[in-house]
């Protein structure tokens, strides 16, 4: 198992600290949901403090290089618990996690902080995950969360430990090689095969599919989609059946990410509506997070490329539109662009000093809104129940950021039998996110064989 550096933070880490505008932290995280009697915020805390040793970038805060040269560096800083580790009521969930989304994570403390939500309805109660962007991506936050949750009810072996076994069995029988999983194992293994250069001039040059996806990524005009996002932050969720996404699937030959990107083309195309626009003859562009992660390999950090989609929203009819996003991934499964823009980030890596990254990055994030007008994101989680102190996780629903000019996000997450959608959006377009949700709901019934 490969553990955390404690080194300097890489290109694409320090990017997510020089995004941060301050408006409100470009951090990731996931909400747990549970029934029955939430436990006492000190035993949470014990909780916590118990794999604190074994999750370095917990323990960390960002240090500038004193020569500016070099990227930050994490230097040790023993996080307070009574500051980190919360409990708070409310009377709606949603609303909770969009407040503590938009709260500041100070520089001067570890970059990360956990919620006890209560009262929001009878005997429920949630636990909200933040960890800042730069700390680590979705699966990197798995792997921090993972270390506190268990796969059975008596404790033992946990969510962390069961992945990495998990990778390490799928590298030596030889993968997993599901159409439905996000990102391939050939997908995670480009990015350690060749030069950063020798990669991406390769891919290019063999594959054709993988131009038409870079030419995918062409500049346009920025869309009633993107923006700058507004002050605050507005978090919504939809839990579906697994079973459900399955039969719609099958029903059309399709797979069960293809159902679901069809589903999210389909929430586009209501919002669109929705705001008096036209939507005929149209696409949404999106990027989707692509793990480039080796099988075993448990730090805590960003290591993750993008793949552009096109959302057919055009198509007024549910199954056509799927029909046209199944063809379209069959294209994408052809393209190495997740390796030629992980290459892209490894070189930079390598040669783009700090003060440089520091000075470009935030001024040109607004190229964001030319090149996607969304990003969604999708993992499968596991197929078990997890549990927390004994507790079982009914939901496990993904905590996107939005940021530059991309405005409304889509996490999506299936666990345990459920496909758990999250939407982020700023403070002004809250309409617009329930809008979303309930498209995508809408589109997956509609497209239940009859």
């Amino acid at each position: 198992m490969e553990v955390d550096d404690p080194g300097r933070m890489h290109f694409i880490d320090s990017l997510w600290m020089d995004l941060d505008t301050g408006e409100a932290p470009i951090a990731v995280g996931a909400v747990l949901e549970f029934s029955g009697r939430a436990p006492a915020i000190g035993r949470v805390r014990q909780r916590i403090a118990e794999v604190l040793t074994s999750a370095v970038r917990l323990r960390q805060v960002p240090v500038a290089s004193r020569t500016g040269v070099l990227q930050p560096k994490w230097s040790d800083a023993e996080p307070d618990l009574v500051h980190h580790v919360t409990r708070e009521t409310a009377d709606d969930l949603g609303a909770a996690v969009s407040r503590i989304m938009a709260r500041p994570l100070p520089n001067d403390r570890p970059l990360w902080d956990l919620t006890l939500v209560v009262g929001y309805a009878p005997r429920e109660w949630a636990l909200v995950w933040r960890i800042h962007h730069s700390v680590a991506d979705g699966e990197g936050v798995t792997m921090l969360v993972g270390r506190t949750l268990d796969m059975a009810e008596e404790g033992g072996v946990t969510l962390t430990d069961w992945m990495v076994s998990q990778a390490l069995s799928m590298r030596t029988t030889g993968g997993d090689d599901s159409e439905d999983a996000t990102g391939s194992p050939m997908d995670r293994a480009l990015g350690f095969a060749r030069s950063a250069v020798e990669q991406a001039v390769t891919a290019a040059a063999m594959t054709p599919a993988t131009v038409r996806g870079l030419l995918r990524l062409h500049p346009a005009l920025p869309s009633e989609l993107t923006g700058t996002p507004s002050p605050g932050r507005d978090w919504r969720s939809i839990h579906l059946s697994l079973a459900d996404v399955k039969r719609a699937g099958k029903a059309h030959g399709a797979t069960i990410n293809d159902v679901l990107m069809s589903a999210v083309a389909g929430g586009f195309r209501e919002v669109i509506v929705a705001n008096g626009h036209d939507p005929a003859d149209r696409t949404v562009r999106a990027v989707m997070p692509v793990s480039l992660r080796r099988p075993g390999d448990a730090r805590s950090n960003n290591q993750v490329s993008m793949i552009p989609i096109e959302l057919p929203v055009g198509e007024i009819d549910p199954a056509a539109r799927l029909g046209a996003v199944v063809r379209q991934t069959r294209q994408g499964k052809k393209s190495m662009v997740p390796a030629v823009v992980g290459s892209m980030s490894e070189m930079l890596d390598k040669t783009l000093p700090a003060p440089l990254a520091e000075a470009i990055v935030p001024r040109f994030g607004w190229a964001f809104g030319w090149l996607s007008d969304t990003l969604v994101t999708n993992v499968r989680g596991p197929s078990e129940p997890l549990y927390f102190l004994g507790n079982e996780i009914r939901y496990l629903s993904p905590i996107i950021p939005i940021g530059t000019t991309l405005r409304t996000v889509v996490g999506i997450n299936s666990y345990n039998g459920s496909v758990n959608i999250s939407v982020t959006g700023d403070g002004q377009h809250g309409r617009d996110d329930k809008v979303l949700l309930d498209g995508i709901a809408m589109t997956v019934d509609m497209l239940q064989p009859q």
